[in-house]
């Protein structure tokens, strides 16, 4: 690796990081504006808000990356045939694919670390930003542990409820576990229910064993047929977990859920389908790094070329594979296309296109 090749990747990097920079900042700005008014209706502290958007970065940074490097690689090769440094290069005998090594070099590392981001680091980020938004800012029970097979969750009085699975629906809970807890954090009573149901008066407990402890007597056991829940979240609430909780989970622990419903006979398409869109769109920066410096090379020689141009060129191709990746995922989880389809559609249909562009590349 030459001078060459660091100065390009300076001035590369450079843009790169502005532009990502200023996309991020942007959605951010956006983002706080639309749910501030939501917020403030819990009275949430502002220290919380800015937790909840501080963690979400990670996803937010996954999410722009690919566009950011399309629209750096537009603007660097921009400003590099601007100042005819590139005419420069070439007649001093370095190939085009010679000056695109820096920008490929940096989205082939982007590529690694945002798979890594999406298989560990963005799950965590966005569990801990729902925490925050459901008991920080809303002011609800928090959960312990979640999967959509077992929740702990804690509750008033020192009260800690186990429950083994969820209706689709949110308004049931099954094979239910109620640890009661006294001052000194000793059990004193467990309550064990097939089912919680959501009525109209509240939650409710059916079917109830009742067990009583204490340091120095037996256990007395009883039976209830139904006993009122004090529980503040709401079949929505459950329902919003469970909808999210792909997002909340590692690449491996989705992987080993998915067979799971698969063995238990459930349908796996939905999980199925995020789970290689979030395989695929790791490698849509570096999809778009060719794409971004295949177009900046076809356009050497021109003088139409400007900084809005480019820009221009960069939020198009973004909204297309925008529309095309949202569409494909949208079939996968309808069933209308195979999952591994679906979730690799868009990124194989823009990657044949930046090699055409790139294979087009006067050499």
């Amino acid at each position: 690796m030459g001078i060459l090749f660091w100065y390009i990747l300076r001035h590369y990097l450079k843009i790169l990081i502005m532009c990502l920079t200023g996309l991020t900042s942007i959605y951010l700005i956006i983002d706080f504006f639309e749910k501030l008014r939501r917020f403030l209706r819990h009275d949430a502290e502002l220290s919380s808000m800015l937790m909840y958007f501080f963690f979400k970065i990670p996803d937010i940074s996954f999410k722009l990356a690919p566009f950011a490097t399309l629209m750096a690689a537009l603007l660097a090769i921009g400003l590099l045939n601007k100042n005819h440094e590139i005419t420069a290069m070439r007649s001093c005998g370095f190939s085009l694919l010679y000056i695109a090594a820096p920008f490929l070099s940096v989205a082939a590392l982007a590529t690694v670390l945002m798979f890594g981001f999406t298989a560990v680091l963005i799950p965590l980020g966005n569990a801990q930003a729902e925490r925050i938004k459901t008991v920080e800012i809303q002011k609800k029970p928090q959960p312990l542990a979640f999967t959509a097979e077992n929740l702990w969750l804690r509750i008033q009085n020192n009260t800690i409820m186990n429950v083994k699975e969820i209706s689709p629906d949110g308004t049931q809970l099954r094979k239910i576990h109620l640890y009661q807890m006294d001052p000194s954090f000793q059990l004193n009573q467990l309550l064990s229910a097939e089912t919680v149901d959501y009525l109209p008066s509240g939650w409710a407990l059916k079917n109830v064993t009742q067990r009583n402890m204490s340091s120095n007597g037996p256990v007395t056991v009883s039976q209830v047929k139904q006993l009122p829940l004090q529980l503040s979240l709401t079949p929505e609430d459950l329902r919003t977990w469970i909808s999210l909780e792909p997002e909340h989970m590692p690449l491996g622990q989705l992987w080993e859920h998915i067979q799971h419903l698969k063995n238990e006979g459930h349908n796996i398409t939905g999980f199925l389908t995020d789970y290689w869109g979030r395989i695929a769109f790791s490698f849509v920066t570096l999809i778009m790094t060719i794409l971004g410096v295949s177009l900046g090379l076809l356009g050497l020689g021109s003088r139409s070329s400007s900084v809005a141009k480019n820009i221009g060129q960069a939020l198009g191709i973004s909204f297309l594979f925008w529309t095309t990746h949202s569409v494909g995922i949208a079939l996968g989880r309808s069933g209308a296309l195979m999952p591994i389809i679906a979730g690799w559609i868009a990124c194989i249909m823009f990657l044949s296109v930046s090699l055409n562009f790139f294979l087009k590349v006067r050499y």
